[in-house]
């Protein structure tokens, strides 16, 4: 599994009808993963995207790239994230889309697999 390597912040309506190319960085390569943050109450890593094609500028600015977008059984609340002493840092005070250091993307990865029964 590719560990995500930056975070998308996303509204509640852009997870129920997301974007077919979704802003992304600039560096963002096809088979790249980013995670998706909800912003606002209840906000937490709630999707995993999977980039299709390498990122491309925007008329309007920013970039963009094709993606699929996996929404979790089981998302990752805020205060989870911020109890974590890894992820705690990263999630603690988004402003935009940001690139995720490995270790994070690695132990974020962690938390959402499956809890083997």
């Amino acid at each position: 599994m590719t560990v995500p390597s930056s975070i998308l912040l996303w509204s509640a309506d852009e997870l129920y009808d997301p974007p077919a190319a979704p802003c992304c960085l600039r560096s963002t390569r096809a088979g790249d993963r980013a995670a998706v943050y909800r912003t606002g109450a209840g906000g937490g890593v709630v999707a995993l995207v999977e980039f299709t094609t390498d990122a491309e500028p925007r008329a309007e600015g920013g970039w963009h790239a094709g993606a699929v977008v996996r929404p979790l059984p089981h998302p990752l609340p805020r205060p989870v994230l911020l109890a974590d002493e890894l992820l705690g840092p990263v999630f603690r005070h988004l402003r935009t889309r940001r690139r995720l250091p490995e270790a994070a993307g690695e132990r974020l990865t962690a938390l959402l697999a499956p809890t083997p029964r």
